[in-house]
C-alpha cells in the first residue's frame, strides 16, 4: 500500500498513518520492559523523510513525563519552536484536560471508550515525538502528524510505503507531530495528537483496516474530544461527491475524503448508536464495509450498510446533523429547460448533487447503467418551506421520472451507487438525467401493419427529444357508431434503435383480431399521464 500524505492547512488538524501492509520479517528480539526515564534522556529516532521515502535520524531529547507519555522533542526544535510551556500545554492536554471535558484528558478520553494502546517497548507510555517533519513544508500544504505502524514491529524491515528500502523500528509506541509550519504551541497540535493516538489505538485492535475507516475513526476521536474538524468538514462541502469507501492517492487532495469519513461516523454516531457503536467499529477485526456491518450488527442495528447510506447521502445535503451544519454545493445547477440529456459518472459509495431552479412542473428523468445498487432521489424545496424527499422508483430497466407539484420552487436531483461485495472500490457506473416541463416535449408518430404478420400492428412513436428516465405509453381505444370505448389497456413502448439523426424510437406491437375494422381503432401516447399525440391505424 503505498504512503498517503494527510493534506493540511495551518487552520485545521492534519494526520497520517503509515502503509499498513508491513512484512512479518522481526529480526531482533523482543526487549525487557523499558526502565523510567529521566528529563533530560537523549535518543535518536529514525524517522522517514517524506520527500525522499527513505529514513534519516533525529536527535531528541526528553523535555516532559506525564503519567501516560513521553514528550521527546528534535534538538533542533528546542527553545526554538519548542518550549517548556509548549511541553507543560501537550501533557496537560493529552492527561488532564479537553476543550469537551475540563476534567479528561486526550488519554482517558479515548482509552476509555477504545481501549488501551499497544505497549511494544513495555514502558506504559506513548511517546510524542515533536520534530520538523520532513515534507513539502508548505504552509498550505504539509504532514501535520503521523503515526508508523512499522515502529509496532522490531527490528530492520521492507515496506512498499519505501519503496523498498530497508527501514528500521523505533520499537515504540510513538506519535510523530510536526513542529514547522504546525504551531506545536496551538490546540490545533492537540487536536493532531489526539487523531494520532486513535490510529494507534486503532491498529492494536485491527492493523488492516481500510484506510477510510481508520481515518474517520481518528475524526471522529477529534470530535470526541471537542476538537474542531471544520477543515475536514469544509472541504467536503466543496466536493461532496467523492466516494466514501475510496482513498486518494499520494499529492491527490485528500481532505474532502477526511470530511466524508468523519461525517460518516459521526452519522452512525448520532443515528446508530453512539460512541458505543464507534467502539465496536475500533474494535472489529473485520476490514471496510464488512467490518462496518459487523460491528453494527453487534449493536442490534440489522439495517444494509448500503440503505444507511442513503440515509447519509440525503442528511448530508439537508444538514440533519446535530453537531454540524452543513452547506454542500451541488455539482450543477439547471434553470432553463428542457435540460437536454445529462452524462454523469459515480464511484461506488458516493452520491451527485445536482439542482434546478424554478422547479415547479418539471419532469426529472434518471436513468443508470447500473442493477439494482443505483438509486435516486429528489429533495423537494417548497414555497411554503417545507422540504420533502421522494425517491425515483427505477424499472428493471434502471430508469424511472419524477413530476416536480407545481409548488416547488427548487429540487436536488441525488443519485448514488452502494454496492456491497468484496472489490467495492472498483465498482463505477455512468448515468443520464434530463428535466423538461412535459409541454415541451411533443411527439411525431405513425401506425403501420407488419409486414409479416398483416393482423399485427406496429405504433412508431419519435419524440422531438430524449426521454431519460420517461417511458410513453399508449392506449387503444374503439370508435363505432360515434361511440368510444376502451379497446386496449394503457401499455408501455418500448424503445427501438435509433435514427440516422441519433434519436430514439418508440414502438408498440399489438394483435389486431380479425373481428376488428383497423379503421375503427384510435391510438393514444401518453407521457407523464399527458396526452401527447393521437392517430388512427388507417390515416
Amino acid at each position: 500500500m503505498p504512503f498517503r500524505p494527510l493534506p493540511t492547512t495551518d487552520r485545521g488538524p492534519g494526520a497520517n498513518t503509515m502503509p499498513l501492509d508491513l512484512p512479518g520479517n522481526l529480526t531482533a528480539p523482543a526487549l525487557p520492559a523499558a526502565p523510567a526515564l529521566p528529563i533530560g534522556t537523549q535518543r535518536t529516532f529514525f524517522v522517514p523523510d517524506f520527500r525522499s521515502m527513505q529514513q534519516y535520524t533525529v536527535s531528541a531529547v526528553l523535555q516532559g513525563i506525564g503519567n501516560f507519555c513521553y514528550i521527546f522533542v528534535e534538538e533542533a526544535e528546542w527553545n526554538t519552536r519548542v518550549t517548556v510551556e509548549t511541553v507543560a500545554s501537550i501533557v496537560h492536554a493529552f492527561e488532564v484536560a479537553t476543550p469537551a471535558n475540563p476534567e479528561q484528558g486526550i488519554y482517558p478520553t479515548l482509552t476509555r471508550f477504545f481501549g488501551l494502546p499497544p505497549d511494544i517497548d513495555e514502558n506504559g507510555r506513548v511517546i510524542l515525538l515533536l520534530l520538523n517533519i520532513q515534507d513539502a513544508n508548505h504552509p498550505s500544504q504539509y504532514t501535520a502528524g503521523f503515526f508508523n505502524p512499522a515502529d509496532q514491529s522490531r527490528g530492520v524491515l521492507r515496506t512498499p510505503g519505501f519503496r523498498g528500502f530497508p527501514i528500521r523500528s523505533n520499537e515504540a509506541d510513538l506519535l510523530y507531530i510536526d513542529t514547522q509550519p504546525l504551531n506545536p504551541n496551538s490546540e490545533i497540535a492537540h487536536n493532531v495528537i489526539a487523531h494520532e493516538f486513535l490510529h494507534l489505538i486503532h491498529w492494536r485492535h485491527d492493523p488492516h483496516e481500510a484506510t477510510w475507516v481508520d481515518e474517520g475513526c481518528a475524526g471522529y476521536a477529534s470530535f470526541l474530544c471537542g476538537y474542531s474538524v471544520l477543515e475536514h468538514v469544509g472541504a467536503f462541502e466543496k466536493t461532496p461527491s467523492v466516494s466514501l469507501i475510496a482513498w486518494p492517492e499520494r499529492d491527490a487532495d485528500a481532505l474532502p475524503h477526511y470530511g466524508a469519513a468523519f461525517l460518516w461516523m459521526l452519522y452512525l454516531h448520532e443515528q446508530h448508536g453512539g460512541t458505543g457503536t464507534l467502539a465496536e467499529i475500533v474494535r472489529n477485526r473485520g476490514t471496510s464495509l464488512t467490518g462496518i456491518a459487523d460491528a453494527l450488527a453487534l449493536k442490534g442495528i440489522t439495517q444494509k450498510v448500503s440503505d444507511i447510506f442513503i440515509e447519509w447521502k440525503l442528511a448530508n445535503y439537508l444538514s440533519d446533523y446535530h453537531a454540524v451544519r452543513l452547506t454542500l454545493s451541488p455539482r450543477r445547477w439547471h434553470n432553463s429547460y428542457p435540460s437536454g440529456t445529462q452524462d454523469g459518472k459515480l464511484s461506488n459509495f458516493s452520491a451527485d448533487y445536482i439542482g434546478f431552479e424554478d422547479a415547479g412542473g418539471l419532469t426529472l428523468g434518471f436513468s443508470s447503467n447500473s442493477g439494482v445498487n443505483s438509486a435516486a432521489h429528489a429533495i423537494e424545496f417548497y414555497s411554503t418551506g417545507d422540504v420533502h424527499v421522494r425517491e425515483i422508483t427505477l424499472s428493471a430497466g434502471n430508469s424511472g421520472s419524477v413530476v416536480v407539484p407545481n409548488a416547488v420552487t427548487e429540487v436536488l436531483l441525488v443519485p448514488s451507487l452502494q454496492t456491497e461485495t468484496i472489490n467495492a472500490g472498483t465498482h463505477s457506473s455512468n448515468y443520464q438525467y434530463s428535466a423538461a416541463r412535459g409541454a415541451h416535449i411533443t411527439f411525431i408518430s405513425a401506425a403501420l401493419p407488419n409486414p409479416v404478420h398483416p393482423r399485427y400492428w406496429d405504433i412508431i412513436a419519435q419524440p422531438s427529444e430524449s426521454l431519460v428516465g420517461l417511458t410513453p405509453t399508449v392506449t387503444l381505444i374503439l370508435f363505432d357508431n360515434k361511440v368510444e370505448r376502451l379497446y386496449r389497456e394503457t401499455q408501455a413502448m418500448y424503445q427501438i434503435t435509433q435514427d440516422m439523426q441519433g434519436s430514439h424510437l418508440y414502438r408498440l406491437s399489438f394483435l389486431l383480431e380479425p373481428e376488428i375494422a383497423p379503421e375503427s381503432v384510435i391510438y393514444q401516447i401518453s407521457l407523464d399521464s399527458r396526452i401527447v399525440d393521437t392517430g388512427s391505424l388507417t390515416e
